[in-house]
């Protein structure tokens, strides 16, 4: 074998003319179609891990509504005693409308503790960064909240109108948060939309956002059918299982690349068959065996497709310091909550698609190798 290995090595470098060009194009159609798809691979994987970490820093990591009512500051200490959680809100959320010098937006009102929601006075709101923008609010302003639930008077029933001052903004980098909601106090919340909410529960922060299932079990066991547990995950696995579906079926389309690009490294080894005819004559003369041939052949491709594979895997490498230090896929933050897409070639990516690029330079020398196991020594011979 040894032998084999440096024969296929020696016929592989000793190239000249047209040969030297063909070998040149099949290193580096192997080498792009690697860089090709581990960078992409490694985008989809950046932008699943920076959608990640966006939804993580602006959301709960596990939500809890209340179905039946207790006391919640019982309910909060249990949720607390959970070594994975780090913090537990008491939150209540109504549906309202807001108003500013005509101008008018349906939100969602979130009652927290003051302390919670860094609120200092009574009357006074929080409102998202884009909502602001949308109606012109400033800091300092009087904003109208009306309640859809209308309230009854000797005239008929009315709206209920509130009127509160905005003494901060909400920047979450989420649509949801940044334009449409609206935080106040838990007191201010309940003493104008009255009982009548539409969703009571907790936001729970944990340790580890990954183990946020195992934690939904545990706050499960808590409050038993007395609440609806999601987890972040739950929110987001159809997003999440969407990301993936697509990567995979990019994937497949650059390996079909990958495979018409071994094409050159068939043509090479043709061109190395018809060149070495006379060498394979002695060699078989001196006693090499058809199988020595054809594995010395299948070895050429095994080279140029190992050597090609890991000058891919470091031009993938060089072009993702290249997208994350210079940021050049850049995105409108307004849409995917964040400004420039970051690349992050996975290990497990990475060993595929050197294997696969091993198995396809191994199937593009097949028929070569074989064509040249089968040359009649008495015929090459004879005919010179």
């Amino acid at each position: 074998m040894n032998l084999i290995f440096r024969l296929a090595l020696r016929y592989l470098t000793s190239v000249k003319g047209s040969a030297l060009l063909v070998s040149l194009i099949a290193f580096l159609g192997v080498s792009l179609s690697v860089s090709a798809i581990l960078l992409t691979m490694g985008t989809f994987s950046g932008f699943q891990k920076a959608l990640k970490e966006k939804i993580l820093s602006t959301t709960p990591h596990i939500i809890v509504s209340i179905i039946e009512e207790g006391n919640y500051e019982v309910e909060e200490k249990k949720i607390r005693t959970i070594p994975e959680v780090k913090n537990a809100i008491y939150v209540t959320v109504y549906q309202g409308i807001v108003s500013k010098d005509g101008r008018v937006q349906a939100v969602s009102v979130k009652g927290m503790k003051k302390e919670e929601a860094g609120i200092n006075m009574e009357g006074s709101v929080l409102v998202g960064e884009g909502l602001a923008g949308l109606l012109g609010i400033e800091i300092g302003d009087e904003i109208t909240l009306i309640s859809p639930l209308s309230k009854r008077t000797p005239f008929g029933f009315v709206p209920k109108v509130g009127y509160y001052r905005v003494t901060g903004f909400i920047r979450a980098g989420t649509f949801e948060q940044d334009y449409l909601t609206i935080i106040m106090s838990v007191e201010d919340a309940q003493r104008f939309f009255g009982e009548q909410w539409q969703l009571k529960g907790y936001e729970v922060y944990i340790k580890d956002p990954y183990s946020a299932q195992e934690v939904k079990q545990e706050i499960e066991n808590i409050f038993g059918s007395k609440a609806f547990v999601r987890s972040w995950i739950d929110l987001n696995q159809q997003l999440f299982n969407a990301l993936q579906l697509e990567k995979i079926a990019i994937f497949f389309v650059l390996l079909l690349m990958a495979t018409l690009s071994s094409f050159n490294i068939t043509s090479l080894l043709f061109m190395k068959v018809r060149d070495k005819v006379r060498d394979i004559a002695v060699l078989r003369t001196y006693g090499f065996k058809r199988k020595d041939i054809m594995l010395t052949f299948l070895m050429q491709g095994l080279l140029l497709g190992f050597s090609g594979a890991v000058f891919g895997i470091f031009l993938a490498f060089v072009g993702q310091f290249l997208i994350n230090h210079y940021r050049l896929i850049k995105v409108p933050s307004d849409v995917y909550l964040m400004d420039h897409i970051p690349s992050s070639i996975e290990v497990a990516d990475g060993f595929i698609t050197f294997l696969l690029a091993l198995l396809i330079s191994l199937l593009a020398s097949l028929i070569p190798a074989y064509r040249a196991s089968k040359l009649s020594v008495v015929e090459i011979l004879r005919k010179d």
